[in-house]
């Protein structure tokens, strides 16, 4: 039995009991060709931060074909459009019951290569997916307290050395050799299962099922070394907890996972040159700029920069040196190039700044203009109170923000009685922010893990 859109609502329940039955879930969304734009690979590359990929992959282009139609024929389009769009509204609110009663399960979901799955699902059934990458990971954690990846598995210590390729397919194909020992599947009544012979890759539930049986066949793997062995390794165990909360990270050469329970790692990139060119130069170009420097890795970042690594990071300044004089190109170090980017960001951010606090002053002595004729019945003294307008700032930081919280709370009621009146809606201001701060921490997750994870098998932190 399948179940597909016309019977999933009569066979619900089935679902309902298959969740409460389940060990764990294995997911896969088979979300790779649905968005619109440039794809993962070219708009990626090797040498991204966690945040800049994660901005990345939020991003979405959309594009617009133009058409000429009659009336009748627009009339027909828009009926076909808004009866598609009611059924995807229907079949998603029907299921996002399921996502729901996964996540409020508190069971560990699994998947492969899966922060993609990870970003579609909350953005699909839950909401946009923030701007920030550590709200993503807050929220993440609180709609699922567990998650496994896979490749990551796959990709590490004991498994590294025994795993030569981490794709779904070929990892399927190693875990039933020695000395893995794959599972026996048996299906329930009327569930047929997946003849993995057969090879249906790309097919969601196919995925999902053989990223499954992957990691039965490296969890019972990691139970081969306990004394004494132990033949199966339960979802629920503390050997597979190293491998919680981290998401595989594709294509970024020395930050292998995502951290969605704190920091993410930060290595030194010293041996690193972000370097900038003609639009007209190729690979080849730039492997014979640097031919004197052995061995190099090359991770474009457009048609006119990339991230050069060298073998030797002493070897750096020599390269930086050689473009001093250089008219086509430009070379400088990994740090210099984040310190640039840093500069611009702040220069951008004063400019908004300076920009709001104008378009504020003006507004704020409009107001005050307009309302000073209002108030010819009341004594000189009443207009003379200190106003509490203050700057706007788009980009707080914490410390600041904080700042302005405690400011907020120490304002006491005589003093609001004392603010002008061109004041009035930044009080009203203060007091949503400080309910929004409440709300927040009423929704703070409670579901993530705090018990230590398992010394065994530790995810390293330099790879």
């Amino acid at each position: 039995m399948e179940i597909i859109r016309s019977n999933f609502k009569s066979n619900l329940h089935k679902v309902y009991q298959a969740i409460e039955e389940a060990d764990f879930f294995a997911i896969d969304g088979e979300f790779s060709g649905i968005s619109d734009g440039p794809s993962v690979t070219a708009l990626t590359n090797g040498f991204d931060t966690p945040a800049e990929r994660y901005q990345k992959l939020k991003k979405k282009e959309r594009y617009i074909v133009i058409s000429k139609v009659d009336e009748e024929e627009r009339k027909r389009r828009e009926q076909q459009k808004q009866a598609k769009e009611q059924e995807e509204l229907n079949d998603a609110v029907g299921f996002s019951r399921v996502i729901h009663a996964i996540a409020n399960s508190g069971k560990l979901v699994i998947g492969h290569n899966m922060l993609l799955d990870v970003m579609h699902t909350i953005h699909q059934f839950y909401c946009p997916l923030p701007a920030d990458l550590n709200e993503f990971k807050e929220m993440t954690t609180c709609v699922f307290p567990r998650l496994l990846d896979t490749k990551l598995m796959a990709s590490t210590q004991p498994f590294k050395d025994i795993i030569n390729n981490t794709s779904l397919a070929e990892l399927e194909k190693r875990v039933k050799e020695t000395p893995f020992n794959p599972p026996k599947v048996e299906s329930a009544e009327g569930f047929p299962s997946y003849d993995t012979a057969s090879e249906q890759l790309h097919e969601a539930g196919y995925d999902a099922y053989i990223t499954g049986l992957c990691f039965i066949s490296m969890a019972s793997y990691l139970g081969s070394f306990l004394s004494p062995p132990k033949v199966h390794v339960s979802a629920r165990s503390k050997l597979i907890e190293p491998f919680f909360n981290k998401l595989f990270l594709m294509r970024v050469m020395d930050i292998p996972y995502l951290n969605l329970e704190g920091p993410d790692l930060q290595p030194k990139r010293d041996h690193v040159l972000h370097v900038t060119f003609p639009k007209e130069w190729k690979t080849s170009d730039l492997y014979q700029l640097f031919s004197a420097f052995g061995n190099i890795q090359i991770s474009w970042i457009d048609d006119t920069s990339a991230f050069v690594s060298l073998s030797q990071p002493e070897q750096v300044q020599i390269a930086v040196n050689t473009s001093k004089y250089a008219e086509s190109y430009r070379i400088q170090t990994y740090a210099e190039y984040v310190g640039s980017k840093h500069e611009e960001k702040q220069i951008k951010r004063k400019w908004t700044e300076d920009g709001w606090k104008e378009a504020e002053r003006k507004r704020s002595n409009t107001q005050c203009v307009s309302y000073a004729p209002q108030n010819h019945y009341y004594h000189a003294d009443s207009l003379t109170a200190t106003s509490t307008v203050r700057k706007r700032n788009l980009s707080p930081s914490q410390a600041e923000a904080d700042l302005e919280a405690r400011v907020s709370g120490e304002l006491s009621d005589t003093e609001t009685e004392q603010t002008d009146p061109c004041a009035e809606s930044h009080s009203e201001g203060r007091k949503k922010a400080k309910k929004l701060k409440r709300m927040k921490k009423d929704l703070s997750p409670t579901g993530s893990i705090t018990d230590s994870p398992a010394k065994l098998f530790e995810v390293p932190d330099t790879w």
